[in-house]
């Protein structure tokens, strides 16, 4: 018995507290861009500082509500692999952009987004019309759709992974791989052309920009975040 146990303490994998980069992690060259205690190396879109809205709550950054304004990080990133945990209100709806730049009104001028959503089908859901065009969580917004078991309910952790790699993107939630697509392709340009950013002259041109977690107004909090350049 002890030998089983004692391979069974061996199998299991060792994981990191709350906010803290795993041992493997360590190695693979990854860097924590949340400290779990302030909003170091974040600030609202187009200011110096995070707006009161946003604040650090149970060590998980806070859209506490709407009127922060969408939170970008500092630093702008190219190429990377960057990975979180967020959980959203009911009936919430946020997202996470990446190569958002400054020069536009908003960050989705430039950045393209992963949906966040409580995307459960409730009476009188007041995204309904997000859920029923696809828009889950998870999903290549408004280009590639999402599909519902793909999300955590309510109160629950997701997590998310996003991967760029020049022209490739690759989205995750909770290890299922939601869209694996060339930006560059015949598929791609297809796609967006039937989509809400047709023609817009600045959406997803930017080789490197801003991470940005979004306000729509609608409490969300997201933790563990961490990328590593690529």
């Amino acid at each position: 018995m002890k030998s089983v146990l004692l391979f069974l303490a061996m199998a299991v994998p060792a994981f990191s507290a709350p906010n803290e980069l795993s041992p493997e992690e360590k190695k693979e060259n990854f860097k924590l861009l949340f400290d779990g205690k302030s909003l170091k190396g974040w600030r609202t879109y187009k200011q110096k500082e995070p707006k009161e809205q946003w604040k650090i709550e149970d060590d998980a950054i806070t859209l506490t509500s709407g009127g922060g304004g969408d939170l970008i990080t500092d630093d702008e990133f190219e190429d990377f692999d960057f990975r979180c945990e967020w959980k959203i209100a009911d009936q919430g709806n946020s997202g996470i952009m990446w190569h958002s730049t400054e020069e536009h009104q908003y960050p989705w001028v430039s950045g393209p987004e992963y949906q966040i959503l409580d995307s459960f089908d409730k009476a009188g859901h007041k995204y309904a019309h997000e859920t029923k065009k696809g828009n889950i969580a998870g999903c290549f917004y408004d280009i590639y759709p999402g599909k519902v078991e793909w999300s955590k309910p309510v109160g629950e952790w997701n997590e998310t992974r996003i991967v760029i790699k020049g022209t490739k993107v690759t989205l995750y939630l909770n290890g299922n791989v939601t869209s694996d697509v060339d930006t560059a392709s015949d598929e791609f340009k297809a796609a967006l052309a039937k989509s809400k950013f047709n023609g817009w002259e600045h959406f997803n041109k930017a080789k490197k920009g801003h991470i940005v977690f979004q306000d729509h107004g609608d409490k969300v909090a997201f933790r563990n975040i961490r990328i590593k350049k690529l």
